[in-house]
């Protein structure tokens, strides 16, 4: 004898459809003020560097530019074969030191790595911000032998800043902190990063992600956490 199927009362059923209908207007509601948020894109100069002789010369440029404890905004691109299952070497390093200059070192165009670009990598003197920076850290020495220093993660900072226990993406943070979004798309984000010259979407994609960075470091570093005094024990008798 099979069992009758249960069916639950006809208010019970209503109330629960009403409900599932309150979650999807209110997810519905989140993504369509999550696509209000306006884009942030990289408003100033970008230069793109692919020979090794000229991206050593603006690297020591930088170097000489920035005071002792100044930060960069960092990232790197790299091109995945999805259908074989490889992950190429680093083709791009982004370095974005103001609103006014972001430079894109197309290293897969060079012959070898710059000499110049690995001394300022290397310089503990110099902070490298940027989200899931000790991924690139062990991508980047991995590939050439490059021991980044001084690199900070965002992830980390917005975390001990904010107090909370969050798996930030940039995008995430950029919205959180700036009510902004960037652009994320797949046509750019997973094109070929090491077919020389890059298209103008692809510089502006990758400049964009450094300049986050150091938008957010800068963010995170004028945020004062204020710890409330301990209570003094009564010294009344």
């Amino acid at each position: 004898m099979t069992s009758k199927r249960r069916e639950l009362p006809a208010w019970m059923t209503a109330h629960k459809e009403e409900a599932e209908n309150v979650n999807k207007k209110t997810q519905l509601k989140a993504n369509v003020l999550e696509d209000d948020l306006p884009y942030l894109q990289f408003p100033g100069s970008i230069i793109y560097s692919y020979e090794a002789s000229d991206c050593s010369f603006l690297s020591e440029d930088i170097r000489m530019s920035l005071s002792n404890g100044a930060a960069v905004g960092f990232d790197i691109e790299w091109s995945a074969n999805f259908s074989k299952g490889k992950v190429g070497k680093v083709a791009l390093i982004q370095l974005c030191t103001s609103e006014k200059k972001c430079y894109l070192f197309h290293i897969s165009a060079m012959s070898g790595f710059p000499k110049g670009l690995k001394t300022l990598l290397e310089d503990e003197t110099i902070k490298k911000a940027g989200v899931g920076i000790e991924g690139d850290q062990w991508k980047l020495l991995s590939d050439f032998d490059i021991k980044l220093k001084s690199f900070v993660e965002l992830a980390d900072i917005a975390n001990q800043k904010l107090k909370c226990k969050e798996k930030w993406s940039l995008n995430g943070l950029i919205k959180h902190l700036f009510s902004k979004q960037i652009s994320k798309e797949d046509r750019v984000r997973c094109g070929n990063w090491d077919t020389f010259p890059l298209s103008d979407d692809q510089k502006m994609y990758a400049a964009t992600d450094a300049y986050v960075g150091l938008l957010i470091y800068q963010k995170l570093e004028s945020i004062i956490i204020t710890e409330k005094p301990p209570l003094r024990a009564s010294t009344d008798i």
